[in-house]
């Protein structure tokens, strides 16, 4: 019994264990019998007092399942109404999504009808300007109508859809820069020829990815209000300035959007 009496913190609810053991061992010298009337003493007083424990459990969990049941009502509500505007947000998503196919598979279509695919040279007198810059080099990067978006100066931004752009123009720098959703300085001629400074992005726009020019866009739609219009089909072309290949960008209006006059 020597091993039973170290565990003092035994008890039978109302008395220790040590005092337990010693009336045990006051009763009787036998190992065995006072294992039997420890037993007898202890086990159903644990019984019992598992029991109890058990009972106050399942009410607790029955109480909780009665809250959450009364709860569950509004709950299931808000569950319900999040559901729907996520599916709503997709279902937006898919139209959306459906409407810029349509409307690239137009575009496309209908710069073929003007006669410009494939897109017409960049005029002389945007060559000379670039040259005059330092610049070669020189790729087409999108051909494209203008969009109400492209011509806000609140939104201060005009978009390139990386899945109409037609010539890679970054190196690995600057993509590695653009997809880190940062910004860089770049060289813009505007159609008007003054030549400016803007910055070019990378931003997700609706499903897909766009290239960005932004910052002092704004004061470029200012300086070509009369000739930038929605519909106007524009080409961007990109070029690089010697000696440090700086990245630069000329916006070219091909076709007025007002009476479809072409620009040479």
């Amino acid at each position: 019994m020597s091993e039973l009496a170290s565990k003092e913190k035994i008890d039978d609810c109302n008395r220790s264990w040590l005092e337990l053991l010693n009336d045990v061992e006051a009763s009787t010298s036998s190992e065995s019998e006072k294992l039997h009337k420890l037993t007898q003493m202890v086990l159903p007083k644990f019984i019992a007092r598992l029991v109890a424990e058990k009972e106050e459990r399942m009410m607790i969990e029955k109480e909780g399942l009665k809250s959450c049941h009364e709860a569950g009502v509004e709950g299931k509500q808000d569950y319900l109404t999040g559901k729907q505007k996520k599916q709503k947000t997709r279902g937006n998503k898919k139209k959306q999504q459906k409407i810029n196919n349509q409307r690239k598979g137009k575009d496309s279509k209908k710069l073929k009808e003007m006669g410009l695919e494939p897109p017409p040279d960049m005029p002389q007198v945007f060559q000379d300007c670039i040259r005059d810059l330092g610049g070669s080099e020189i790729k087409l990067v999108i051909q494209k109508f203008l969009q109400v978006s492209d011509l806000r100066s609140q939104q201060n931004r005009l978009s390139m859809s990386l899945k109409q752009t037609r010539n890679p123009f970054l190196n690995e720098d600057e993509d590695r820069m653009l997809n880190a959703k940062r910004q860089m300085a770049v060289t813009l001629v505007e159609p008007c020829l003054s030549v400016s400074t803007v910055n070019l992005a990378k931003w997700s726009i609706g499903s897909s990815m766009s290239y960005i020019i932004n910052g002092d866009y704004s004061k470029v739609l200012k300086n070509n209000r009369n000739s930038l219009k929605p519909n106007a089909v524009v080409q961007i072309w990109s070029f690089r300035i010697q000696p440090n290949s700086q990245l630069g960008f000329a916006l070219i209006k091909v076709i007025d959007g007002e009476d479809g006059h072409v620009i040479n």
